[in-house]
């Protein structure tokens, strides 16, 4: 079993839950299948030859995107794990009490980071109404702050939405039609996938999928087309059934994959070769960087 490429992971959060040896695990993993099998051909004939399991495992080079969350993070993350070439970095302002201690320093720390050219994308951010560590009014403020900057420096925007649809919607307005917006994590039913697909955003969808309340999220997950969808750990949370509860890492994506091809009525072999070029998209240097008019 080879690991998928997880656009949603929070590594030093894995490091503080499950400790060093789990990160050089997971490492090895990921370093691992960036050698393909010998004898294998270039990616494009790797595409096209039977079998789409060897194709994905052989002649796509899984990544994880390394998420930022607090102002002025991403240093020490570069720091930490920079010298691994299959992560990625983003920087992003969560709606957490370290953003609001000083935001308009957190946003020129963001700013700062931004510019770096290891950032592929900015967030996450956004509202959560569930922790309320600041009034709504504020968090809406500092959300559109950051969907500003994502135009300014024409990055994908990761999006976090956690009890606030509504709100998140109308911050959103028409954004996701000058860069490519996507919500992470996704916590609501069909006619909120719906409207976030209608105004251009993509979804991505964790490891919560599969337990056994999430009726609402399985019934949006079948509505999304696949080229707007992906899916996620948010690591180290999230973990799919059977584990949930335990902290997990992006190699416990490959669960969430094969209950959302169940769900969906897809071989999950094409749904992940489909899901990586989704995430490469949205998460890579040369296509975010720079080019404001991307579209999703």
């Amino acid at each position: 079993m080879m690991p998928y490429s997880d656009p949603h992971a929070h590594l030093d959060g894995i490091a503080r839950r499950l400790g060093r040896n789990a990160l050089d695990a997971l490492f090895e993993a990921y370093a691992a299948a960036q050698r393909p099998p010998a004898g294998t051909g270039q990616r494009s004939a790797q595409r096209s030859a039977p079998g789409a399991t060897q194709a994905f495992a052989a002649g796509l080079e899984p990544f994880i995107v390394d998420i930022g969350v607090d102002p002025g993070d991403l240093d020490g993350r570069i720091e930490r794990y920079g010298t691994y070439p299959f992560v990625r970095f983003t920087a992003g302002l969560w709606p957490g009490k370290e953003a609001f201690r000083d935001v308009d320093a957190s946003l020129g720390l963001l700013e700062r980071d931004l510019s770096r050219p290891e950032c592929v994308a900015l967030g996450e951010c956004g509202l959560d109404y569930h922790h309320m560590d600041a009034p709504p009014e504020a968090q809406i403020e500092l959300f559109k702050a950051q969907i500003a900057l994502a135009e300014r420096f024409g990055l994908t925007l990761v999006v976090h939405s956690r009890e606030a649809a509504a709100d998140t919607f109308a911050a959103l307005g028409d954004a996701a039609h000058r860069i490519p917006v996507l919500i992470h994590c996704f916590g609501y039913g069909p006619d909120e996938a719906k409207a976030f697909l209608d105004s251009g955003c993509h979804i991505s969808f964790a490891g919560n999928l599969s337990y056994g309340n999430s009726t609402a999220l399985r019934d949006a997950l079948v509505t999304v087309p696949r080229d707007r969808l992906l899916l996620e750990t948010d690591s180290p949370y999230m973990n799919p059934m059977p584990l949930r509860g335990k902290p997990s890492t992006p190699l416990d994506l490959r669960r969430t994959y094969d209950f959302a091809a169940g769900l969906r009525g897809e071989d999950v072999a094409t749904l992940a070769l489909a899901l990586y070029d989704n995430a490469d998209r949205l998460f890579s240097v040369s296509k975010a960087r720079g080019n404001p008019s991307i579209l999703p």
